[in-house]
């Protein structure tokens, strides 16, 4: 295993390479955004020495009855004994959760969804060695209420002719019935119709055959089958890949979980605009330096109405409406419909969190760099609701490398980072292959047309120092012509090897799907049914949850 540094990775956003940076000057920038800094040990105590105290005052419920939630969801999920036991260990005060998160989809999403569990069970493990006098359990919050189908409908696998292949529902289908942008019920509590069984089986052809494969489809469509919902196949599957491992899963859309959720509600409902108004202040200061990923609302709820999730909005004198509806509450009814039916109320992206660590005695939360960016806004969230924020600790972020694409790698001299810029990866694998080296070629015309240039601006100084700009923007358009020629030229090299860009192409499908990182496109299936279960144990040996660099893993 070896490792990259984000910064020479494309797509990561500025502040979560800040916040990863070991360099004190961007440490300092963040610092005000965030309770604790997820390096520095004394934050972590201060967090977990805070909680002992915050949680058990902040909290309006008995700690007993989340925990028989906890048991009676995680018997549904089919959680083992390890999970049971790391339930029990909630019951005691010196016992925090280590939470990750992740809105459920067909077959557990992309790849990255396994490796922030892996994070939270190894850093719950870490936790321990470095405060003994405490217990520390991983905790996954299943995202059961968000409404967004068309990006947990679908996963992506490297099929049998190496080609990157979408598998799920068409965009405007999720199950048992049609969604569509007014109708967007919460993912969770879709159930699976008749047409997952013809889903099941395209991913069956689309995986290559292996020793393992019967006993991957079985696994799955135990799970993903008729008449279940995606909630409880996402829990299903994951508690069969992390067996061992004692990974609590907690569904926040359960009746129970919303009545105890009924105080953070009611504050939000009560005092909405004080929440809104002040993480729109912090968010101006972090705006000076970096794009903001949330933009908070006047309530940061919706509401469950004939199976929509709609956002709930103020109207002058304390009543409420739905947006996109034509529903309206009178002043006083939201609030009762609050305490009888607390199901059918939901938090936002801002208020996620909060519901989150006033449940959970939450020592850390485990986030991806856009999670991370959004954290650095909700400081004031906790403030307001007098809970103590967990530490923000990054993900592991890590690529595959299997054998051949490994020895295509070693054959060329390509690096990692090679694979994200195809032109240059052409380029590096055709001069290798060529007789003649374009580029070395093309910078000696180069060279020769800056001595041209540079005698031709000598030359006009004598004449009329007027017509430099003229010289220096025909110096300009010559070297974008060598350029554009330069590119026609290795294309022409590259039609003449097919084979070698045929292979370009089946690594960056693999290495680069969809113009992303593997991470965030493929899912964990492609690579169980080729490696079997020994492939999480090697996950879990390999995965440094300290090292805050790209981790290169090679099969």
């Amino acid at each position: 295993m070896y490792s990259v540094e984000f910064n020479k990775l494309p797509n990561f956003n500025n502040l979560y390479l800040d916040y990863i940076s070991q360099s004190e000057e961007d440490s300092a920038k963040l610092k005000p955004f965030f309770n604790a800094m997820f390096r520095d040990n004394e934050d972590f105590f201060k967090v977990i020495d805070d909680k002992v105290h915050n949680y058990n005052t902040s909290r309006y419920f008995d700690k007993n009855v989340l925990i028989d939630i906890l048991k009676r969801q995680n018997v549904t999920f089919g959680g083992d004994e390890y999970t049971a036991a790391n339930i029990e260990l909630l019951e005691n005060d010196n016992t925090f959760s280590v939470v990750t998160g992740q809105q459920v989809g067909l077959y557990t999403g992309p790849f990255y969804t396994i490796l922030k569990t892996i994070s939270a069970v190894k850093l719950s493990r870490d936790l321990k060695e470095r405060f003994p006098q405490f217990n520390f359990v991983p905790v996954f919050w299943l995202e059961s209420e968000d409404h967004d189908v068309d990006e947990a409908n679908h996963t992506y696998l490297i099929d049998k002719q190496n080609e990157l292949v979408r598998v799920g529902f068409e965009d405007e289908s999720a199950g048992e019935e049609e969604t569509t942008k007014k109708n967007t019920p919460p993912v969770g509590s879709i159930v699976f119709g008749e047409l997952i069984n013809s889903i099941n089986e395209q991913l069956r052809s689309s995986l290559i055959d292996t020793d393992f494969k019967d006993k991957i489809m079985n696994m799955v469509t135990k799970h993903y089958r008729e008449g279940n919902d995606y909630k409880t196949a996402f829990a299903g599957l994951m508690n069969d890949f992390f067996k061992g491992y004692g990974v609590i899963f907690i569904d926040p859309s359960d009746q129970e979980i919303k009545r105890l959720l009924t105080p953070v509600f009611e504050k939000e409902l009560t005092s909405n605009t004080k929440l809104c108004e002040s993480i729109i202040t912090q968010s101006a200061e972090l705006e000076k330096n970096y794009d903001l990923q949330v933009k908070p609302k006047v309530i940061n709820m919706f509401f469950l109405h004939n199976n929509n999730r709609l956002l709930i909005e103020p109207r002058d004198g304390g009543k409420f409406a739905l947006k996109n509806s034509k529903r309206r509450f009178e002043n006083g009814e939201m609030l009762n419909l609050l305490q009888e039916s607390p199901e059918l109320f939901s938090p936002n992206v801002v208020l996620r969190p909060i519901c989150q660590d006033y449940l959970l005695p939450t020592a850390a939360y485990i986030g991806g760099p856009g999670e991370i960016s959004y954290f650095a806004q909700f400081k004031p969230a906790y403030r307001h609701y007098d809970i103590t924020m967990p530490v923000i600790f990054p993900r592991a972020s890590v690529s595959i490398i299997e054998g051949k694409i490994a020895k295509f790698m070693n054959n060329f001299n390509v690096k990692l980072e090679d694979i994200f810029h195809h032109s240059f990866l052409v380029s590096k694998v055709v001069d290798r292959l060529s007789e003649v080296k374009i580029d070395d070629e093309i910078s000696k015309y180069i060279d020769e047309l800056n001595k041209v240039f540079y005698d031709m601006r000598n030359m006009t100084v004598r004449v009329d120092q007027t017509l430099l700009n003229a010289v220096d923007n025909m110096k300009e358009k010559t070297k974008q012509n060598i350029e554009h020629f330069r590119s026609k030229l290795i294309n022409a090299q590259a039609k003449k090897s097919e084979t070698t860009t045929t292979q370009i192409d089946k690594v960056t499908n693999n290495i680069y799907p969809n113009h992303n990182l593997q991470e965030r496109v493929i899912s964990i299936i492609y690579f169980l049914n080729k490696y079997d279960e020994s492939f999480i144990k090697k996950l879990f040996h390999e995965i440094d949850v300290n090292n805050f660099n790209h981790q290169v893993i090679e099969m």
